[in-house]
């Protein structure tokens, strides 16, 4: 089963570096165009224009920086900033970082393809003790991790082979290798010895363990494991090592830097090939000149009647004696006995040529980007407009490349950044914190374990600039503007806290416009914090006291409305009863009266003898 993978594998490469090949021996070309070493004396004018190109794209250190995603105020995040930054910059500082990156860009200009890899470097430290064994001191050996180096290392573009099947882009990509050459004793060294009976070495009358082989350093994406095998091993890998890194990419290296694609594969183009026709123009015209110039000689005839001026020419300044001065006068003097070879043709040549390679020369600096006015050299009669003009149109054709390679570097912290927090010890990190309290160091270092980069930003500051004194002007433009809005503001927010984040947008979006935004963006973002504040934090105080008073009185008319409730509670019940008393009263009369009628009647009833009728009024009469 094994055998059966590493036989795939070995396909795999040999597949692509088929069609890589055709790449890396361009690669090896354009190097030895541009170190001159096929024709010392040609002009060289692909290294002139890689050489004006340089700090263009890149030419001093970038300046990391890491803030939260959130704006929102949050101490142990805003400690995790700062410890991630330190730590950044002290890895930095600690390694060759803008020497390899340089490497890289050189890559990038002369080859097509820059890249680096970030590899952990453990530093550890004997703190060895000494032992009492058999009535003598022995020391012990004992060794303990001082620290954890995150290094970045130059890879070689003629050694790396991507991934070529159904490959478009990039992202496509799912293995990348590196074929690097190593010794049989390295290879021993490094693997075991158990690889020396695989080995056939060939070369006579040399040392068995200084022979050369090729190892393949496989990064395998979707297995998420980095394999190491040779094509002289068919039966086994050599090793294979699991993802310690654990980034979220995979890759140990950021998405190189690539010159020409055309988003149907990744193998580059390099600039040289557009101007390599120009370039071999170039140079037959500078060699036909340099001929003509070694013809270019001042020859002729002379009367031999006068053999004095044979060497006349010897010298730059000379006075021959002549025997027979009064004949050389009569026959029209020295013009008269001597004629020269003309040499209007060579000189007409000249001039053809020169303009010729005048306009090869512009020609090239034009396809790589390249100006005349990015060298430094105008046209005395152009205008301060017309010169500002063509330096702008320089800077946006190559604008691009340098956006490219600032993402480049921006990706490789980023990736420096992860192994910082995987890797490096806990207590290790807290060193970077500020002096603070000691339990939020401790939740932000345990924040940058768990979630790495995930709720920060990481960024880099570069000083690259086409035109640093309109940018100067720029600045301090928008700075005289800023102040002028501070000013305004200070006296609406005063009155007005509710219009504090209008004002705060409308710098902000006026900041951003700088070239070093952050320093700005930085400040005003906590002077706009502590303003807001100080405004809300008395308009809160404010509120609080109305609130209290529209409470005690909304409790006051609770109480009195209560009262009067009760109050009208009350007198309602004695009114009732009041009526029901007038009420009992009525018939109570009533009653009365109705008793005393019955009592009346019964009288009269009793005196009249029963016939009188007090219903009908009827009495009898006497």
């Amino acid at each position: 089963m094994v055998n059966n993978i590493v036989e795939k594998w070995i396909a795999k490469l040999t597949k692509a570096e088929e069609q890589w090949a055709d790449y890396h021996r361009l690669v090896e070309e354009i190097r030895k165009y541009y170190k001159n070493e096929n024709n010392k004396n040609k002009q060289n004018v692909f290294w002139s224009s890689i050489e004006t190109l340089k700090p263009f794209v890149y030419f001093k250190p970038p300046k990391p920086y890491v803030k939260r995603k959130n704006k929102k105020e949050n101490a142990v995040q805003d400690v995790a900033c700062q410890i991630l930054e330190k730590a950044l910059v002290a890895n930095m500082e600690s390694q060759d970082f803008d020497g390899v990156i340089k490497y890289a860009r050189n890559d990038y200009l002369i080859s097509g393809l820059g890249c680096v890899f970030e590899k952990i470097q453990p530093v550890v430290k004997d703190i060895g003790h000494l032992s009492a064994q058999n009535d003598n001191a022995v020391k012990m050996p004992q060794e303990i991790l001082e620290t954890v180096n995150v290094e970045t290392n130059y890879m070689d573009p003629k050694e790396l082979i991507f991934d070529v099947q159904n490959v478009k882009v990039w992202e496509d990509v799912a293995w990348v290798a590196q074929k690097i050459e190593m010794t049989k004793g390295e290879v021993i060294e490094q693997f075991g010895a158990w690889v020396e009976p695989f080995f056939v070495m060939t070369k006579e009358g040399q040392d068995e363990l200084d022979c050369v082989t090729d190892i393949y350093r496989i990064w395998a994406k979707k297995e998420r494991k980095v394999l190491y095998l040779s094509k002289e091993i068919k039966e086994t890998f050599l090793r294979i090592d699991d993802d310690v890194l654990k980034l979220s990419g995979f890759y140990p290296f950021a998405k190189p830097v690539f010159a020409t694609l055309a988003n149907d594969g990744i193998i580059p183009v390099p600039d040289y090939v557009q101007i390599k026709c120009l370039l071999d123009e170039l140079d037959g015209v500078n060699s036909r000149m340099k001929l003509i110039m070694q013809a270019l000689k001042i020859s002729g005839a002379y009367d031999g009647s006068f053999p004095e001026l044979a060497n006349i020419l010897n010298k730059d300044v000379t006075l021959v004696e002549i025997s027979d001065f009064e004949k050389l006068r009569e026959k029209g003097g020295i013009g008269g006995v001597m004629e020269f070879a003309p040499i209007e043709q060579y000189v007409q040549t000249l001039e053809v040529l020169s303009e010729r390679r005048k306009m090869l020369v512009q020609a090239v600096y034009e396809i790589t980007g390249v100006s005349d006015i990015m060298r430094g050299n105008a046209n005395p009669s152009e205008t301060a407009t017309a010169v500002i003009k063509k330096t702008n149109f320089g800077t946006l054709r190559n604008q691009d490349r340098q956006n490219d390679f600032q993402r480049f570097v921006g990706d490789v912290l980023k990736i420096k950044a992860e192994l910082i927090c995987e890797q490096m010890p806990f207590e290790m990190l807290a060193d970077f914190a500020p002096d603070i309290d000691r339990e939020i160091v401790m939740q932000a270092v345990l924040l940058l374990k768990q979630e790495k980069l995930r709720n920060l930003t990481l960024g880099i500051e570069t000083d690259i600039s086409f035109h640093e004194a309109e940018e100067m002007q720029k600045t301090n433009e928008a700075v005289a503007k800023i102040h002028e809005m501070i000013v305004s503001a200070f006296s609406v927010v005063s009155n007005q806290p509710l219009l504090l984040p209008l004002y705060k947008q409308m710098i902000e979006s006026l900041v951003v416009t700088l070239p070093q935004a952050r320093q700005f963006s930085a400040a005003i973002e906590d002077v706009f914090g502590n303003l807001e504040k100080v405004l809300f934090s008395e308009d809160d105080k404010t509120e609080d006291i109305e609130m209290m008073k529209v409470q005690a009185e909304i409790e006051k008319n609770r109480n009195d409305f209560e009262i009067k409730r009760q109050a009208n509670a009350l007198k309602q019940e004695e009114i009732n009863l009041k009526k029901q008393m007038q009420a009992d009263k009525v018939a109570l009369t009533n009653k009365e009266m109705n008793l005393q009628a019955g009592l009346e009647s019964a009288k009269i009833a009793e005196n009249c003898g029963g016939q009188s009728n007090i219903a009908t009024g009827y009495v009898k009469g006497f």
